[in-house]
């Protein structure tokens, strides 16, 4: 099948910035203008503020600093989506934004770090090079039901004339299949909003459902050509990563951190 097809070990990396360690999708790796990093939680990365946690709210700050500054990244220009579950896509065309609640972000700003952070849930990094337009997504269940990426792809689109071939996609790290057990009626939202059953495994008592098949079909539905999928399981691989699914509350959240320089 396509999806796993592009599912390719030799495309990502691991990328170790000191004290700070995380995965970087080679292919971006080409564009001197984009820095981008999927973190871990080694040295206890924690970087949202969120409830339920035992992560103390005053260390999350310093997290971050130490985030840009290992990538060289100017702190004091960083915008952290307030992660909310919805469809929502933030445009961000001014340095300092009014930022509303919102699981998607696109800009042509320079110098302006962007964060998204997730505990299971599907980063996906977006970038046009033709029109130097950088987008993150964060895709839970919810916004992946509602179509998230696709309407980010579509706000590229709207707002600043980038074709869908132009854009390329990497899908992080997330949980994965086998232990992303969903109730009925979430099976059912997922599979309408890829229109496919392809992403739920239904051999169970529960079915199974993939989140990051369902946000690859969404950007191939969208007409995004080039689309790069981490095999990283957040839930297989919860020494590496926080899951909220294995964790509970002793889950921080990782990132995906980008920015155009």
């Amino acid at each position: 099948m396509l999806f796993l097809k592009r599912q390719r070990k030799e495309t990502w990396t691991e990328a170790n910035y000191g004290q700070i360690k995380g995965w970087q999708c080679a292919p971006f790796l080409e564009f001197s203008n984009l820095k981008h990093l999927f973190t871990s939680k080694s040295g206890d990365l924690n970087l949202a503020k969120h409830e339920p946690t035992i992560f103390p709210e005053k260390g999350v700050d310093k997290n971050r600093e130490t985030l840009c500054k290992s990538l060289e990244l100017d702190y004091k220009n960083l915008v952290v989506l307030p992660i909310a579950h919805t469809d929502k896509v933030l445009v961000l065309e001014k340095e300092t934004p009014e930022i509303i609640q919102s699981d998607a972000v696109i800009t042509h700003l320079t110098n302006v770090p962007l964060l998204i952070t997730a505990a299971d849930c599907v980063p996906i990094l977006l970038y046009c090079h033709e029109k130097k337009l950088l987008g993150l997504v964060h895709a839970g269940w919810r916004g992946t039901a509602a179509s998230i990426v696709e309407k980010a792809v579509i706000a590229m689109q709207e707002n600043y004339l980038a074709r869908p071939s132009q854009i390329i996609a990497a899908i992080g790290p997330a949980i994965g299949q086998k232990h992303y057990e969903v109730g009925d009626d979430v099976a059912k939202a997922l599979a309408e909003a890829c229109e496919s059953d392809e992403i739920l495994d239904k051999s169970g008592l529960k079915s199974k459902a993939d989140l990051k098949m369902a946000n690859f079909l969404q950007l191939d539905r969208a007409g995004v050509m080039k689309i790069f999928v981490t095999e990283l399981d957040t839930a297989a691989h919860n020494s590496m990563f926080y899951s909220h699914r294995i964790q509970g509350r002793r889950a921080g959240r990782q990132g995906l951190i980008a920015c155009l320089v």
